[in-house]
């Protein structure tokens, strides 16, 4: 299941995320500096690779002796990086969730949302909810709801507003269309 920015939990799996492939990491790498060891026979490698890491013995022959010709022993290269840019996402991510969190503190000890007036509306930078969020005194114009939708923004009846969720770009873009007042900032 997707981990959301608003989950109460999101931080916590996200963290176990990184720890479990990071060990991941750690071990792929180890398995392979045990493979290359040229003074270690290739039975001795497997034993190894199975008592060290926990591997089942089928795994653990794969790894020494690949199946297919054009494979070297060991994890790929691509596995390494593969899982590697997995990391840099997830620590990336936990980056977000940490400022989210701090946004939404802000947001409450003030008790005021962060809002841009525009001739015929406001546009509402809802942190809690994590959703931009564009009132207008009107139902607008058919072009400007057009507009809305290919811009990622959506009816919500139960708001009584067009919104999408928080980024710099939908803000901008709103900003910009509307000719909101205030400065821009930056939602992501």
């Amino acid at each position: 299941m997707p981990i959301n920015l608003t989950d109460s939990d999101a931080l916590e799996r996200l963290e176990a995320k990184l720890k479990k492939l990071t060990e991941l990491q750690e071990m792929m790498k180890a398995v392979n500096v045990i493979i290359r060891d040229k003074k270690i026979t290739a039975e001795e490698k497997i034993r190894i690779i199975q008592e060290r890491h926990r591997l089942n013995p089928e795994n653990a022959k794969d790894l020494v002796f690949p199946k297919q010709s054009w494979e070297n022993p060991g994890f790929q290269s691509w596995e390494l990086s593969n899982n590697n840019q997995e990391i840099s996402r997830i620590k990336k991510r936990i980056a977000q969730v940490v400022n989210y969190r701090k946004e939404v503190q802000q947001t409450e000890e003030t008790g005021e949302l962060p809002e841009f007036v525009f001739a015929g509306g406001k546009i509402v930078d809802n942190i809690p909810e994590n959703r931009l969020q564009i009132f207008f005194d009107a139902k607008p114009e058919a072009e400007i709801r057009k507009k809305l939708k290919a811009n990622g923004f959506r009816w919500a009846p139960s708001n009584t507003a067009w919104q999408s969720y928080r980024n710099t770009y939908a803000l901008n873009w709103a900003m910009q269309e509307f000719k909101a007042g205030g400065a821009p900032c930056d939602a992501d």
